[in-house]
C-alpha cells in the first residue's frame, strides 16, 4: 500500500478538534480527578489523556506518521492552555479563568466568559454570564460599570486569603468575596439555574457565601429575587443597560414595590410604569403571560427578614416533550420589559408622557408643555439651516436625550440613536420637522401636541371657511324654505278643519279641495253629526282609544250583526251599505289594543278605496260584550 503525506496547515482550535475526535485511531478517555487536589498552574482546564491507536498500521511510512504525531501531540499538550476540556467549577488555589477560557454549566445553557463589548472600535471586556452562546448581550455582568480595556482580565480565588475576585493588568477590578477566617476549598460553579455561587466545600451547611442572583443586572430568571433584605439592607432589582452597546448601568429600573405588591419602573428615580397589583399567583393587573406552553406563577415572600417577588415557569399539558422550561424577563436599554418565552413586551415605550393607561404613569412637564404633548416616532427629515446641538457625554443614554428636550421649551425632538459608536449622547433639534408620508425616511422621536377633539390645525381653518361658507348659505336657505312649507301647510290644515267644524251636513272630499286635487271621495261627517252619533262624547258609547284619540261604540252591534244601526237614519237611503261597513270595519281595526296590530292613515286610505278583504278585528278594550 502505497502511502503519500498531505501537508496542510492547522489553527490549534482546528487540531484539538481534530485529535480529540473518537474515530478509530483516536480514543479519549474520560478524565479523572480528586476534588481536594488542585492544579497549581493558572489554567481553567484539564488537559485530557489521549491514547492512539496505530495497531492497523505496519508500513515505514505509517512509522514516520506515528512519530509526526507524537511529536505534534507533545507540543500541543505542552503549550497550547486552551486545549482544555470545559468545566463548571473554580477551585481555590486553582485553576483561574482567563480570557480565552470560559465555564459552561452542566445543562451547557449558560457560560462565564469574558466577552468584549461597545462599538466595532471598541476593546472593552467584561466578565459575564451568557445565555446559549449569546456573547452579544450577557444576562449578567461583573464589571458593567468598569470594562476592561485589553485582554488581560482574570477571575480566580486567592489560594491563601480565600478571595474571589477579577483582576487585570492595572490591578485589582472586582472584589466578589473576602473571607473572613482561612480557608481552603472554596468553589464556585456555573449552575444549571444560571446562578454563578460561591460555596465552602469543607463546610457541611449549604450555606451560600455569594451568589450573582444577588447582584442582578438587566435580567431576571427564574428563581432570581426583586425585593430587599431587611437583615443586611440589599436590594435586589434590574438595571438597564446605557444603551443597546455599553452595559453601563441606564437610566431605568425595575422594582418591588411592597406596599402595594406591584412591579415599578423607573426612570432616573422616577415612577415611570406600573404592573399594577398581584391579582393572583399568575398575574398582575397589566401583566397576563399564561397564554402558551408554560405555566407561570409569582411568588410572593414577605416577612421580617425580607420582602420580594420571584417567578417560576411549569410545564402544562400542552408543553411540547422537546419543549424547553425555562423564560427570562430583560430590561431593554429604552425601558421595555421583554419576555423571551412570550415574546409580550410591558412598559417603556407605550409611555409617551401623555397617557396613564396600560399602567403608564403621565410625566411632570414645564409650562410650555401642554396635558397633549408627548414623544411620538415620525419619519422625516431636518433640513440643513435647522439649529441644533450636540452633546457628548457618554453617560447619557436616548431616554435622558428624550428628558432633556422635553424640558426644553424649545426643542422639537431629537434622533433615535446616539451620536456617537456606542449609542451614547445627544443631539437636539430646534426647527421645524419636515414629514415624510411614505415612511421611508430616518426616523425621530418628534415632540408632537395633537389638536383637540373638535378643533383644527389653523392652517386648514381657511379651507374650511371658504367650503363651509357656500354650504351654510345654502342650508340656511332651504331651512327658510322648509319652514314656509310647513306654515303654509298648517295654514291650509286650519281653513280645512274650520270648514269641517261648520259643515251641516255630509259632503264628497272633491267639494272641499280647492287646488283641484281630487281626493278619494270620502263621506265626510260635520261636527255636529258626530257629536249627536256618540251623545256628546259619552263614555258609555267608547269602543277604544287609538293613537289618535277614542273611537265610539260600534262592537256590540257589529257581533250583534246589526251594524247599520249606528247610522244616521236621514242617511239609509242616500248612501251605500258596503261603504258604511268598510268604514266601521275599518273603524274596528283602528282601535285594536295593541298598537303594533293598528293600520297607519296609509293602510286607511287603501283599505276604504279598494276592495280587498280585510282582517277580522278584535274586541276592543272598552268594549263590555
Amino acid at each position: 500500500m502505497k502511502w503519500k503525506e498531505k501537508k496542510q496547515d492547522y489553527s490549534k482550535a482546528e487540531m484539538s478538534e481534530k485529535l480529540t475526535r473518537p474515530n478509530r485511531h483516536v480514543r479519549k478517555f474520560k478524565e479523572t480527578k480528586e476534588p481536594h487536589k488542585h492544579n497549581t498552574q493558572k489554567h481553567r482546564h484539564f488537559n485530557p489523556i489521549i491514547c492512539l491507536d496505530f495497531s492497523g498500521f505496519s508500513s515505514p511510512m505509517a512509522s514516520r506518521s506515528i512519530l509526526s504525531c507524537k511529536i505534534l501531540l507533545i507540543i500541543l499538550v505542552c503549550f497550547c492552555p486552551t486545549f482544555s476540556v470545559a468545566a463548571d467549577t473554580l477551585y481555590q488555589g486553582g485553576e483561574a479563568l482567563h480570557f480565552s477560557s470560559r465555564l459552561v454549566s452542566k445543562n451547557k445553557l449558560f457560560t462565564l466568559e469574558f466577552v468584549r463589548l461597545g462599538s466595532a472600535e471598541s476593546s472593552a471586556s467584561y466578565l459575564g454570564i451568557c445565555y446559549q452562546n449569546d456573547i452579544g448581550h450577557p444576562i449578567w455582568i461583573a464589571n458593567r460599570n468598569k470594562p476592561i480595556a485589553d485582554n488581560s482580565g482574570i477571575l480566580e480565588i486567592d489560594g491563601d486569603s480565600g478571595t474571589m475576585k477579577v483582576t487585570y493588568s492595572a490591578g485589582d477590578l472586582v472584589e466578589f468575596y473576602s473571607s473572613q477566617s482561612p480557608t481552603s476549598n472554596l468553589t464556585a460553579t456555573l449552575e444549571d439555574s444560571g446562578n454563578f455561587v460561591l460555596k465552602d466545600a469543607n463546610s457541611r451547611s449549604d450555606r451560600i457565601l455569594w451568589q450573582s442572583f444577588d447582584d442582578p443586572t438587566d435580567t431576571l430568571l427564574p428563581g432570581m429575587k426583586l425585593g430587599i433584605n431587611h437583615r443586611t439592607g440589599q436590594t435586589w432589582s434590574l438595571t438597564s443597560w446605557m444603551s443597546d452597546l455599553v452595559p453601563a448601568r441606564g437610566a431605568f429600573t425595575l422594582e418591588w414595590k411592597r406596599d402595594t405588591h406591584e412591579l415599578v419602573i423607573k426612570r432616573r428615580t422616577q415612577t415611570y410604569w406600573t404592573s399594577g397589583p398581584l391579582t393572583s399567583n399568575t398575574s398582575f393587573e397589566n401583566i397576563f403571560l399564561n397564554i402558551g406552553f408554560l405555566d407561570f406563577s409569582f411568588i410572593n415572600v414577605s416577612n421580617a427578614d425580607e420582602d420580594y417577588i420571584m417567578f417560576t415557569v411549569s410545564a402544562n399539558q400542552y408543553t411540547r416533550q422537546d419543549q424547553r422550561i425555562f423564560s427570562m424577563w430583560q430590561m431593554t436599554y429604552d425601558g421595555n420589559i421583554i419576555d423571551n418565552f412570550t415574546g409580550r413586551v410591558f412598559g417603556g415605550t407605550i409611555c409617551k408622557g401623555n397617557n396613564a393607561d396600560a399602567g403608564c404613569e403621565k410625566w411632570s412637564r414645564p409650562s410650555c408643555r401642554s396635558s397633549r404633548s408627548s414623544f411620538e416616532l415620525r419619519s422625516g427629515s431636518f433640513v440643513n439651516t435647522v439649529p441644533r446641538k450636540n452633546d457628548d457625554n457618554s453617560s447619557l443614554s436616548i431616554s435622558d436625550c428624550m428628558d432633556i428636550c422635553w424640558n426644553d421649551c424649545s426643542c422639537v425632538g431629537v434622533p433615535t440613536r446616539g451620536n456617537n459608536g456606542n449609542n451614547t449622547g445627544c443631539t437636539f433639534f430646534y426647527g421645524n420637522f419636515t414629514p415624510d408620508p411614505s415612511g421611508s425616511a430616518i426616523q425621530y422621536h418628534i415632540i408632537v401636541q395633537p389638536e383637540p377633539t373638535g378643533q383644527v390645525p389653523p392652517g386648514k381653518r381657511k379651507w374650511l371657511l371658504i367650503i363651509l361658507a357656500p354650504v351654510g348659505f345654502v342650508s340656511m336657505m332651504g331651512l327658510a324654505g322648509l319652514l314656509w312649507y310647513l306654515r303654509r301647510r298648517r295654514l291650509r290644515a286650519e281653513k280645512y278643519l274650520k270648514e269641517l267644524l261648520t259643515l251641516d251636513s255630509t259632503k264628497d272630499t272633491p267639494e272641499l279641495e280647492n287646488d283641484g286635487n281630487k281626493g278619494h271621495n270620502l263621506m265626510v261627517y260635520s261636527a255636529a253629526t258626530i257629536i249627536a252619533a256618540t251623545n256628546s262624547f259619552s263614555a258609555d258609547n267608547k269602543l277604544g282609544q287609538g293613537g289618535f284619540g277614542p273611537v265610539y261604540k260600534a262592537w256590540e252591534l257589529w257581533k250583534a250583526g246589526t251594524p247599520f244601526e249606528l247610522m244616521d237614519p236621514i242617511l239609509r237611503e242616500s248612501c251605500s251599505k258596503d261603504q258604511v261597513l268598510r268604514c266601521i270595519h275599518v273603524g274596528l281595526l283602528c282601535v285594536e289594543d295593541n298598537a303594533m296590530d293598528r293600520p297607519n292613515m296609509s293602510d286607511v286610505i287603501t283599505m276604504l278605496t279598494s276592495e280587498a278583504q280585510l282582517r277580522l278585528p278584535k274586541q276592543p278594550t272598552f268594549s263590555s260584550a
